[in-house]
This record gives C-alpha cells, sequence and structure tokens, in this order.
C-alpha cells in the first residue's frame, strides 16, 4: 500500500478522499442595535415604567392668604364645595424590602375659582372679589400601605410628602385695611409645598383626599394656598 501512494504522488495522480469532512457555510450577519443608554434614556425609564395616571371630579375647599410685607395687611379668599379637576402622575410605588412602607413621587394639577372672601371663622362675604388659576405641585412621599402591593390591586394608602409647588392666578383681594387690590402671579415660580392624602382603590378606580399648601410668591405680597379635596379618581397604568 506504501508503495502504490508513492507511486500515485510521483505520477501527480489524487490520493484517497478523507472521509467525515463537511463543507463550511459562512451565514450572514445581522446588525443588532444596542439598547439606549444614557441620562436621557435612564430618566425616562424611571419616568414610565409601571407609573400611573389619575384623573379625578369632586369637591374641595381652596383658600389663598395674600399678605402685604410692608405693613401686615392681609385678606383671604376661599372657594367651598365646589366641583374641580384633578390630575395626577405618580411613578412606580416602590416598598422597602417586605414591609408596607413605600415611597413614590406624585406630580398634581388642580384649578381654583375663588368669588368669596373670609371676614371671620367660617363667615364669608362676597365683595365682587375674585382670583382664578391653577396650582400644581412636584411631591416625594412616604406612604404606608394595607392591602395588595401590585400596580392594579385593592388597597388603602396613606401618605405625606414635602417638595416644590408653584400657581399662576388672578384676580382681585380686599385686604384687611378695607382697599381692594389687584394681584396675579403669571411666572411659574418654584416654592415648598406640603402634601398628605388618603387613597382607597380597588384595581383602577378610587377614592382619594389630600391636603396641599404649596407658598406661591413673595415680591411685596406673601401669598400660600390651601387645598383640601375629596375625588372619584380613575387611574391608568402605563
Amino acid at each position: 500500500m506504501l508503495v502504490a501512494l508513492c507511486a500515485a504522488a510521483a505520477a501527480g495522480e489524487p490520493g484517497p478522499q478523507a472521509t467525515g469532512t463537511a463543507d463550511v457555510v459562512t451565514a450572514p450577519t445581522a446588525t443588532v442595535k444596542a439598547p439606549r443608554t444614557g441620562i436621557v434614556a435612564w430618566v425616562w425609564k424611571e419616568l414610565t415604567d409601571e407609573a400611573s395616571l389619575t384623573v379625578g371630579y369632586g369637591t374641595m375647599k381652596w383658600a389663598l392668604d395674600i399678605k402685604r410685607t410692608s405693613d401686615g395687611a392681609s385678606g383671604r379668599l376661599v372657594q367651598r364645595d365646589d366641583s374641580s379637576l384633578y390630575v395626577s402622575y405618580s411613578t412606580k410605588p416602590f416598598f422597602f424590602q417586605d414591609s408596607n412602607f413605600g415611597y413614590t413621587v406624585m406630580v398634581n394639577y388642580h384649578d381654583f375659582d375663588m368669588t368669596k372672601q373670609e371676614i371671620a371663622n367660617d363667615q364669608f362675604a362676597d365683595f365682587g372679589t375674585e382670583v382664578h388659576g391653577y396650582v400644581v405641585y412636584a411631591v416625594p412621599t412616604l406612604y404606608y400601605q394595607w392591602g395588595e402591593h401590585l400596580q392594579k390591586g385593592r388597597f388603602v394608602r396613606i401618605g405625606f410628602g414635602a417638595g416644590v409647588g408653584a400657581s399662576r392666578f388672578s384676580g382681585t383681594v380686599r385686604l384687611s385695611t378695607g382697599e381692594i387690590i389687584n394681584t396675579s402671579q403669571h411666572t411659574v415660580e418654584p416654592r415648598l409645598a406640603i402634601s398628605n392624602f388618603l387613597i382607597a382603590r380597588w384595581n383602577h378606580v378610587g377614592i382619594q383626599f389630600s391636603f396641599a399648601s404649596p407658598r406661591v410668591y413673595g415680591d411685596g405680597y406673601d401669598a400660600k394656598v390651601r387645598d383640601a379635596s375629596l375625588y372619584a379618581t380613575y387611574t391608568f397604568n402605563f
């Protein structure tokens, strides 16, 4: 056999083919897009991942306290038991390990239409003054929750938060000196805002009681808006 192979090699004849070899096929490569990275993508994910949007309609009690810093003259406009629109955005709720304590960030919007002034405790008068506007505030909140720890679950949640709030409004108010002044706030200036809330929710439908008190501005006049409201709500989950 060895002699035959040497003779075939000398004559230039091909030798026997090796068995068990496979053809090599090169597959086309596909371009895979890398996931979005960076601070913008991270913020967007945090703001939308398991977040929720709540709309509500109900009754509320507004109060706008205005005090002139030069002499202390003040006035309070109020809105009582009138219907109002409520919109609230909330980030994903987080719980501390396996406890019922958690935290979230809430961004709330309320509009108001104040047409009466308080002259004494729970006594109101119509001087022809009125203030129209809205208030918005963003508040990180700590809460305690009874019930299911689910985004679409059934639960009762009570919480407290402190953050920043701003308001835009315009109108007239009667001060304690008897003079009627024009008051307005057309620029959004963030100020300290405090918010408390109690939420009872059955899946998407719920009832919410809230209290908020954002300070508005302090240029010649110091103003503070206070809101206590009760709403029937519906929540959309992202």
